[in-house]
């Protein structure tokens, strides 16, 4: 009994629904009509100074790595014995 009722429902939404989209009237595009938005200039005196901090960063980083790897391939290793 509810499962008809909910189904009434939902056929009831698609229609009206579809109905409803039907009626409205798409508006044609044109610059005419369209908001006018002023686009503001970005700074860039900054912009050297971020990338010359962030490749001292990655210059360290990568000076870390390297001298990781190369610590952990002298280290000796022992080798498991095998059975």
């Amino acid at each position: 009994m509810i499962s008809k009722k909910i189904l009434a429902l939902a056929a009831l939404s698609l229609v009206s629904g579809s109905t409803l989209a039907s009626a409205q009237g798409a508006r044609p595009l044109s610059l005419a009509n369209a908001p006018a938005a002023q686009r503001a200039g970005a700074e860039l005196r900054g912009e050297s100074d971020f990338l010359r901090r962030s490749g001292w960063i990655l210059g360290i980083l990568a000076l870390g790595i390297l001298v990781f790897v190369v610590i952990e391939a002298n280290k000796d290793h022992p080798l498991p014995d095998s059975p």
